[in-house]
């Protein structure tokens, strides 16, 4: 069984400049040894936003996740502090369970795409006229020494 997917705490720096995707600030508490103190270090996530239901200034929770493009590997999985419009009021978050279902759905029918498009160029391969094989080079060697002795 699978180890359950990593659950980070973050605020929404930039949302509604890319499409199903936002900025989330995550924090945590690194010990220099040097100076012998501890400090806050911050890490910048692009995570996948299906519905965009997220604005500046939310506090949300994310997972990580199979990367869904380059650069986004993590997911939204719950509203925290809403900053603006309740929670409510916003397009509802996909749960893990719907999200899997929905790329599992996506897989299948590209899946079921390759085998029509494979079941066709078999059905044409069977139908179209035998080609000639090329002729082995040792095969072309003896007709060319024949057509030179001629």
């Amino acid at each position: 069984m699978p180890a359950p997917p990593q659950a980070l705490c973050g605020v929404v720096v930039s949302a509604g400049r890319m499409m199903k995707a936002v900025k989330v600030r995550t924090a945590k508490q690194v010990y220099d040894t040097f100076l012998q103190k501890h400090y806050t270090a911050y890490q910048s996530h692009l995570v996948s936003d299906p519905n965009s239901s997220l604005r500046t200034g939310d506090v949300v929770r994310i997972a990580a996740r199979p990367p869904a493009s380059k650069h986004i590997r993590h997911v939204v999985t719950q509203i925290l502090a809403p900053w603006g419009p309740p929670a409510e009021e916003r397009p509802p978050i996909p749960s893990l369970e719907d999200l899997d279902a929905q790329y599992m759905a996506k897989r299948e029918a590209r899946a079921a795409r390759k085998r029509e498009r494979l079941k066709d160029t078999k059905a044409e391969r069977v139908g179209a006229p035998a080609m000639e094989q090329e002729p082995s080079m040792k095969e072309r060697d003896t007709r060319m020494s024949l057509e030179v002795e001629k």
